[in-house]
């Protein structure tokens, strides 16, 4: 094995350096997609009633519903730039309680499932 290793360090080094750039990126997107998997697939996760350090990234994978059906609920608009901002920071911008929008995102999920799955077509 080492004798091989040499032999590919020698004759091959930008292949095998590439290899193995190649390998530990596919391994770091593979354990993120599994992690990620596990941690979204926890009931426990699913449905979370809001808190202050919640996202609105947070909130629409949670409640397992698209952005453009989170984004109004929160009282964000589809033309202001992406932008990473807590619940608490929203709630104070709007003026309203982090119980109001809970409100408001169970009423826009209620909506949505009742309407089935629909795109932003």
């Amino acid at each position: 094995m080492r004798r091989r290793l040499s032999y590919l360090w020698r004759r091959q080094r930008l292949a095998l350096i590439a290899f193995v750039a190649v390998t530990g990126i596919a391994g770091f997107f593979g354990f993120h997609t599994v992690r990620q998997a596990i941690y979204w697939s926890d009931p426990m996760h699913q449905d979370q009633p809001l808190d202050g350090w919640m996202t609105p990234r947070y909130v629409a994978r949670s409640y397992d519903i698209p952005p453009h059906v989170a984004g109004p609920a929160l009282f964000l608009t589809p033309d202001a730039p992406p932008r990473r901002i807590s619940l608490d920071a929203i709630a104070a911008e709007q003026n309203v309680s982090i119980n109001d929008l809970q409100v408001r995102i169970d009423a826009a999920v209620t909506d949505w499932r009742a309407g089935g799955e629909r795109t932003n077509d």
